[in-house]
């Protein structure tokens, strides 16, 4: 009777000498089954998309170059879905929160966030309508690095005053 390292190595070296074999099998069960699992693993994105992003963010971080070009040969075979996209309220709503992020703007419910930016039409401070989209700015206190750090959504006139350094954090509603 071969002992427990006995048995381990005998199954490492079975292994290694199966081991085209097997890769063979699972490409021949991919091939077979392709629709059968392409559509289980559009269903488990839909049901778990909390661990999808997890998913996401570890392959990514492991190799950034690599979505990059993923990112850009998609891009170019199919423009038609590239300028829908750019032209859509989602990448909009998307691209204003990323700038918010890199700006330095802390906050939890970034959803909630942008919906009373796109309904808040006068400053916040001296009640001016915004004149126009790019007049519309929400302002936030350059110390706090750590948390929630908005001050209000403010005219382009009284975000770049000095006077407002002190005004106080403003917290929003978090439905």
């Amino acid at each position: 009777m071969p002992t427990k390292e006995e048995k381990k190595e005998y199954d490492r070296l079975r292994y290694i000498e199966k081991r085209e074999e097997k890769l063979q099998q699972v490409k021949d069960y991919y091939n077979t089954n392709k629709e059968k699992i392409i559509e289980y693993q559009k269903k488990w994105t839909k049901d778990n998309p909390d661990k999808k992003k997890v998913y996401q963010k570890k392959a990514y971080d492991k190799d950034p170059e690599k979505f990059r070009l993923r990112s850009e040969k998609w891009a170019k075979e199919n423009p038609e879905k590239l300028k829908a996209y750019l032209e859509s309220d989602l990448y909009k709503k998307q691209s204003k929160i990323a700038r918010w992020k890199n700006l330095g703007i802390i906050c939890d419910n970034w959803e909630n966030i942008h919906r009373i930016y796109m309904a808040t039409n006068k400053c916040e401070f001296c009640l001016e309508p915004f004149k126009n989209s790019l007049d519309r700015n929400l302002d936030h206190n350059h110390t706090i690095l750590d948390s929630y750090n908005i001050r209000g959504i403010l005219c382009r006139v009284c975000n770049t005053t000095d006077k407002l350094k002190d005004y106080p954090i403003k917290e929003y509603p978090l439905d």
